[in-house]
Order: C-alpha cells, then sequence, then structure tokens
C-alpha cells in the first residue's frame, strides 16, 4: 500500500513541477520528446487512370533539415468515406524515399486522397499529416449523386482571438460553399437595432478583413449580398476584458499595436512569446503595465515559415495570439531549365539540363508529363508550399502554391489572410502542463526489427544462449545470411533490416553434430502494421469538381484509346509443341551458359519431397549419388576450438585415394552457378534446394575439374512459394513494398519498340537525382510519344542543409 502511495505522489509530484514551468520550458520539454516532422510527396501527376501507378517521391522535413527522425514512411490511396484502397511501405534514407502506389482498376471515377505519414508523425496530431487530392478516372459510378444545397459557410475571426469591446478590432473572415470550396461575397455588418454598422468584400479565395468597434452588450451580425434566404451570420461574442491586437506588416517584419485596460492585471500583458516549430525565436518582456503598448518584431534573420507570436500575463496565461508567414527566401535552392534539343515530333528524342547554383549536395526528383491531360495548368501544390505552409495549418488551404508565386503585395496579403483565419492547432498553451508529462505513443520502428524467441523443438524450452544462423530470402529469392545469439530466455533482436517483397526467415542450429531441431516464435510485425488514423469528412477535395471538368478533355475523349494501349488482346492461336520434360523445365528456368548440359546426373528436387527429413543437401546426396564420398566436418577436432573445415566431397575416387600425385581431388561446388565452400551451402535446408547436377568434369571450372563439379541451385518464385508452408523453423515476414521500375523507352536502342503505339501520359519520372558537385548540372534526356506537343517539367528536391529546389515549367514550340 506504501508502494501505490509513492507512485501517487511521485506522479502528483510530476504534474506540480510541470505547472510551474514557465510556458516555454513546457514547449521545450514537449518538442524534444515529440519533435514535428513532416512529409511531401512529389507525385508524377495529379489525375490517372484506374489501373495506373501513381509515382512518387518522399521528401521528410523536420527542424528546417531532411528528417533523420523516421526511417519508414507509409503511403495510402484512401476514398472519401476513408477507406483505404492501396499501401506501399518505403524506408526512408537521408530524408528521403521513393515509391509507387497501385490504382486498383475496380475504382470509381472521383476524388481520392493519398496521404502520408510515419509512426513518430502521428505522436503529433494525425490531421497534420500529408494529404493530397487527385482525380482518377475509371468505372462511371452507378449509385445516384446525392446534389449538395446551395449554401455559403461564413466564419469570423477576430485578430488576437477575442472581439473586446470599447475598442476597435480587426476581423478577418472566410467564406467557403457548399463543397467546402472559396467563395467570393460582399454584404454588411448590422447590430441589434438591424443598423447597418460597416461593409465587407472579400478580397482573395473568400478571405476580407475589416474593422469593427462593437456596441457593448450587443449582439452582431452579417448579411451577405444576394442572398434570398437572409440568412444572418453571428459575429463571434464580445467580451469587456482581454486586449485588442493588430498586427501589420513592417520592413524590418511584423509592427504590433496592443490596447488594453488598466483596471484588471489578469487581463494585461506582462510578456510575448514568438515560437516556429515548437522552438522559441524570441520573448520580450513588458515591465511597466501601458493601455497602449507598440513595437516592430524583427524577423530577419529567423528561418522562413510560420511564426506564432503569444501575448501572456503575469500568471503565464496566454490572452492574445497570432500567427505571421516570415519569408526570408533562404530555403530557396536556385536552379534553372535549360533546354538543349526540344523534338515534339512522334517518339522524338528530347535533351535538357537542369543547372543548379553552388555547392549542392542533395536529393532531387523529376516529371515530366504530357499537360494537355491534366486537369490544372499549374500544380496547386508544391514542395515550398506543403513543408513550409500547410503542414502546419490544420483544415484546407485552397492552392497554396499561390502564395509562393511571386512577391507581389497581393500575394503577401492575401497570405496574411490566411495566417489570420486558420488558427495554430498543433497545440494549446494550456494543454503543454499535461502533455509535457505524457509518454509518447508511438516509436520509430529503426526500418525492420525482427525479435522473438527460439525454443527446443515441440518444447517451451528456451534455445538459450546459442548462435544461430537466420537466413532472409526476399521475394525475387535473393539470400543474405547473418548470425544471431539467444539470450537465456532464449530471446533475440535484430535492427536496422532492410529488405522488401514477401519473405522467409530460415533459423538454424549451426553446431554441427550438436544440431537441435528448434520452433521460432516471432514477435508482432515491427512494419506491416495498420494505424487507426481519423477520417476527415469536412476535408474538401481539391477536384470537387473535376466530373464537370473532365468532360471532353482529352484525358475523356482518349480514354479507351490509353487503356487499350496498355494490353492488346490477341486472336485465338493454336500452338503445337512437343511436351518438355520436368528435368528440361527446370534446366530451362535453373540454368544458363555452360551449366546447361553435359552432366553425368541431374537431381529433380522440386517435384519430391524426399529431402524434408534432412538437415542439409549433403546429407541428403551422401546415399543418392552413386560414386560420390562425402567427409563430414570433425567439430572435436578443430583447431584452437574454431570452425572446423567444412564438408569435403569426392565423386568416383575415395577420400583417401592416392590415384594421383595430388592425392584425392574433391569436388568444386557452385551454388547458384557462383563457386561457393561447402560451409556455406551446410546452412541451406534441403528442402530449399530445386536442383543439383553432377560434373565429372567441367571446362569452366579451375583445373577443368578433375576431382567433378557439383552444381546446386536454390528454389525461386513459385518453387520457393510451395517450400515448408509450416515448417516451424522457416517464418514468413513481408519487407518494404517491392518498388518496380519506371518504364522509359529507348528508341535510339530498341528499334522495335518504335514500331508500337506511345500513348505515355508520364513521359518521364526520376525520383533517384543524387548530387554531391559544384555548380551541377544534370542531363535529363526521354523520347516523346506518338501525340504530346508540350511538355510539364517538375523538379522538386532537397539538399542535406534544407534548401529546397522548385522548377516547375511547360515547354511548348513557343518555348518555355
Amino acid at each position: 500500500m506504501k508502494g501505490k502511495q509513492g507512485i501517487v505522489f511521485f506522479a502528483l509530484c510530476i504534474c506540480v513541477y510541470a505547472r510551474a514551468q514557465k510556458p516555454e520550458q513546457l514547449l521545450s520539454n514537449w518538442s524534444s520528446k515529440s519533435p514535428i516532422e513532416k512529409a511531401y510527396l512529389h507525385l508524377d501527376r495529379d489525375n490517372y487512370i484506374a489501373g495506373e501507378t501513381a509515382w512518387f517521391k518522399a521528401y521528410l522535413y523536420s527542424d528546417y533539415l531532411p528528417d533523420t527522425i523516421s526511417t519508414s514512411l507509409y503511403v495510402e490511396l484512401v476514398n472519401d468515406s476513408g477507406k483505404v484502397h492501396s499501401r506501399a511501405i518505403v524506408p526512408v534514407l537521408l530524408g528521403s524515399g521513393n515509391g509507387h502506389i497501385e490504382l486498383p482498376d475496380s475504382l470509381i471515377t472521383g476524388s481520392y486522397l493519398i496521404r502520408a505519414y510515419s509512426p513518430t508523425m502521428l505522436n503529433q496530431a494525425a490531421s497534420f499529416i500529408y494529404r493530397h487530392s487527385i482525380f482518377i478516372y475509371g468505372k462511371k459510378n452507378s449509385r445516384a449523386v446525392s446534389v449538395k444545397e446551395k449554401m455559403v459557410r461564413l466564419e469570423f475571426f477576430p485578430e488576437g482571438g477575442n472581439l473586446v469591446s470599447g475598442f476597435s478590432n480587426t476581423l478577418a473572415f472566410k467564406a467557403a460553399n457548399e463543397n467546402g470550396l472559396p467563395a467570393a461575397i460582399k454584404g454588411n455588418v448590422l447590430n441589434e437595432k438591424n443598423e447597418v454598422i460597416t461593409t465587407f468584400s472579400s478580397l482573395h479565395d473568400g478571405m476580407g478583413i475589416f474593422e469593427l468597434a462593437p456596441v457593448s452588450n450587443q449582439k452582431h451580425y452579417a448579411l451577405i449580398d444576394g442572398d434570398v434566404a437572409a440568412n444572418k451570420y453571428y459575429l463571434p461574442e464580445q467580451t469587456d476584458k482581454g486586449i485588442a491586437l493588430t498586427v501589420i506588416p513592417h520592413p524590418q517584419g511584423n509592427f504590433f499595436e496592443i490596447k488594453q485596460r488598466n483596471d484588471n492585471p489578469a487581463f494585461q500583458v506582462a510578456y510575448m512569446i514568438g515560437q516556429m516549430q515548437h522552438r522559441i525565436v524570441f520573448r520580450q518582456e513588458f515591465k511597466t503595465p501601458k493601455e497602449e503598448i507598440q513595437g516592430v518584431i524583427n524577423t530577419q534573420k529567423l528561418h522562413s515559415g510560420i511564426l506564432q507570436i503569444t501575448f501572456f500575463n503575469k500568471d503565464d496565461q496566454p490572452l492574445a495570439e497570432r500567427l505571421c508567414f516570415v519569408d526570408n527566401k533562404e530555403y530557396i535552392q536556385r536552379g534553372e531549365l535549360i533546354a538543349d534539343t526540344i523534338n515534339f515530333n512522334e517518339k522524338g528524342r528530347n535533351r535538357f539540363s537542369i543547372q543548379l547554383k553552388d555547392t549542392v549536395r542533395g536529393s532531387y526528383s523529376v516529371s515530366i508529363i504530357d499537360p494537355e491531360y491534366s486537369l490544372l495548368s499549374v500544380r496547386e501544390e508544391n514542395i515550398f508550399s506543403n513543408l513550409l505552409l500547410t503542414s502546419d495549418l490544420k483544415g484546407y488551404i485552397h492552392n497554396p502554391a499561390y502564395y509562393f508565386s511571386n512577391d507581389d503585395d497581393s500575394v503577401k496579403t492575401a497570405l496574411d489572410l490566411v495566417m489570420m483565419t486558420n488558427g495554430w492547432r498543433r497545440f494549446k498553451w494550456t494543454d503543454l502542463a499535461q502533455k509535457a508529462t505524457q509518454a509518447t505513443i508511438y516509436k520509430d520502428p529503426s526500418y525492420i526489427t525482427l525479435s522473438g524467441k527460439i525454443a527446443l523443438r515441440d518444447s517451451k524450452k528456451p534455445f538459450a544462449e546459442k548462435p544461430l544462423l537466420l537466413m532472409l530470402i526476399t521475394a525475387d529469392s535473393t539470400r543474405s545470411i547473418q548470425m544471431i545469439s539467444t539470450d537465456k530466455q532464449g530471446s533475440f533482436r535484430l535492427d536496422s533490416m532492410l529488405f522488401f517483397g514477401k519473405s522467409r526467415l530460415f533459423f538454424s542450429d549451426i553446431r554441427g553434430k550438436k544440431n537441435q531441431y528448434i520452433d521460432v516464435y516471432l514477435s508482432d510485425d515491427s512494419l506491416t502494421k495498420l494505424f487507426s488514423l481519423p477520417h476527415v469528412p469536412d476535408q474538401p477535395f481539391r477536384f470537387a469538381k473535376a466530373s464537370a471538368i473532365i468532360n471532353g478533355s482529352k484525358i475523356d475523349l482518349d480514354y479507351d484509346a490509353i487503356k487499350n494501349a496498355k494490353g492488346l488482346m490477341l486472336e485465338g492461336v493454336t500452338v503445337k509443341a512437343k511436351k518438355k520434360t520436368l528435368i528440361e523445365e527446370l534446366e530451362e528456368k535453373y540454368t544458363a551458359g555452360m551449366f546447361s548440359g553435359g552432366e553425368s546426373k541431374t537431381i529433380d528436387l522440386v517435384n519430391t519431397k524426399e529431402t524434408e527429413s534432412y538437415p542439409n543437401i549433403f546429407d541428403y546426396l551422401q546415399s543418392r549419388i552413386s560414386g560420390l564420398s562425402i567427409v563430414e566436418p570433425n567439430y572435436e577436432t578443430s583447431p584452437l576450438g574454431g570452425p572446423p573445415p567444412g564438408y569435403q566431397l569426392y565423386y568416383r575416387q575415395a577420400a583417401n585415394s592416392s590415384a594421383s600425385s595430388m592425392g584425392a581431388i574433391p569436388m568444386i561446388l557452385y551454388l547458384n552457378e557462383i563457386e561457393t565452400e561447402s560451409s556455406v551451402i551446410a546452412t541451406l535446408p534441403a528442402a530449399e534446394i530445386a536442383m543439383v547436377k553432377v560434373f565429372s568434369n567441367f571446362a569452366g571450372a579451375t583445373g577443368g575439374g578433375a576431382g567433378g563439379v557439383l552444381a546446386i541451385y536454390t528454389k525461386k518464385g513459385s518453387d520457393l512459394a510451395d517450400v515448408m508452408q509450416h515448417t516451424a523453423d522457416i517464418a514468413k515476414y513481408n519487407g518494404y513494398s517491392v518498388t518496380k521500375e519506371f518504364y522509359v523507352p529507348d528508341y535510339a536502342v530498341d528499334k522495335s519498340a518504335k514500331a508500337q503505339t506511345d500513348k505515355r501520359i508520364t513521359l518521364d519520372w526520376r525520383p533517384n537525382i543524387l548530387v554531391n558537385n559544384v555548380n551541377p548540372k544534370i542531363p535529363v534526356t526521354f523520347y516523346n510519344n506518338d501525340r504530346t506537343k508540350s511538355f510539364k517539367i517538375v523538379v522538386e528536391g532537397m539538399t542535406i542543409d534544407g534548401k529546397m529546389l522548385l522548377i516547375e515549367k511547360t515547354i511548348n514550340r513557343k518555348g518555355f
């Protein structure tokens, strides 16, 4: 009982201590436990046909640098009801990764979301993960599409957070239609006497601003011009306590003005804090209470991004808050496209270069598409707008790329309206005391971690403190071997592994004569787990009106031709041929070159189960091949306690033969046609072997293979899939998603391909351009399809010091 009281008292002390800390200390503590991480995907294009592949390059960003916290990224295709249709898991190396999402051919025409996240990103809030709308042209929707009733949603946002009576207040507003998209409006603000106090009009994407001195103890509402229903949109409740805040641009950053009363110290500003990415960037105290406080916040030396300014009273309670955007351009990696050869002819060869400035070390991606099949002439989101703006704001920001399109005052004013109408949502200052004491829910898996327990076969006795061989066989039959050891409980752990596709893990005791049969019990899968993410039904998909845009468009008119070009149906053809024997089929599948034919004996192990009871292939062959003598390694007489020599194999000669001056000549061993030591082959389970070939001599071996040659082939493909489905020492494990190669024709090499129809929309996709040079010039060569008369080129990327490259150009016959 005393122990429990101590635990409660200790926890209480932690909470009290947390509440006693200053806000900046609490924020720093939370940030160190759960830093902000962001993900952005460069997609090859913004619309697809069902059955196609969406290609992506992921850039992860944290604390203004490539993210080195996360090692795995989950990318999912989600429909408007939250159902996941497709998923890819890619490893993150030096802050980036690439892959693709398969788009099922069963998808219905409409808007879909691609979302991306790492487990540790979910410690912040699932609403801040990467989301991007794409349009997929697929099957017609047989369900009746409900038509939404036309409406306008109008929200008001007092600058600083409160509408304070007795002062002139600045209010921003945002209007959206029934689809959540911007609505251009104008109207009037009235008091309870239905008297017009002021007018308002949206300036950009349904957002605007106006001044209001509210009448004390009265409610105020707005009417929108042209609204026949005369809906009333009420302004926020006003209060006589609090401060009125104004922030406007200044050559050095931002000018601020505070208006407050002196009758209540609890509502007087004592200090202000500025934070970016959960890092305190300034703190300013106000020692003498004044009714008006003015000043300038110098942001010229800050990183670019969203600056949160909060004003606190003497008791560390927030009184007002404002977001501002800092744009010092230090994040930009300068670069330009240089056109070398532009050829719009059918299957014409094109060449251009990407010229970067200064010393550059980074990773980049390039997409080249036919812009006539794009729904948008300019992308609405890019690497700048995502990593610096939308990734830090909850909710929908319409066309965020616009705010980085140029430096006009109108663009800066519109961006400031975004700051006023989208409140900071990553945390509340009042919740930080609780967050500082909470444990993080999600941890990075450190790539793939294999762990579990090993017991002696058919018992619970641990296979304790012993070495094991772990053979990893990946989906493409690639094999790798690692040595592991168990602890006193028979447990093992192996982290930071990197492999792809459906893989098999073979665990083997390697103590020779002392080998024991084992059972393997793997722990939970560290990689392919599912995460419960909240659906965001109010998030409007960017292409809500895409069905209207796409009707009659190029992709609509050419839909059938594009689908047919992806796979031709041949007429029925009857082919007569002699049926191959099983051995001939194996030879064709597994052997090549000098290993084809010429053998004395071939053993088919695919179409038999004889090997399942043998620990390795040598034990099986001892009684299977006439004239074969095998000398097993002697573990008791091995030198210096080390491993003994491997198996020695002799064909048609005794091990102690003196037939030649050199004595008996052992066989030379090949594994998958590569000369290999017997000690390595002995680690393979016999059931994994597909075929064995015996040569009495072999021209390709040293000395002509005078002692004979043994060629051993391991199973692959469907042969491997059927092996020992339920064997206790073999386990299945799904690695990272296999990324297929993007097909790019080379018509200069493949003359036959030039005769084929080419209707590609994505003409080239290069996700892994790595640069480490001074003023590098990156050449890019690609071939046109049969129809494209202009090219849209997008280049994005990030340097190791966090600078971002963005080039988006459309090339036509007139040039850029």
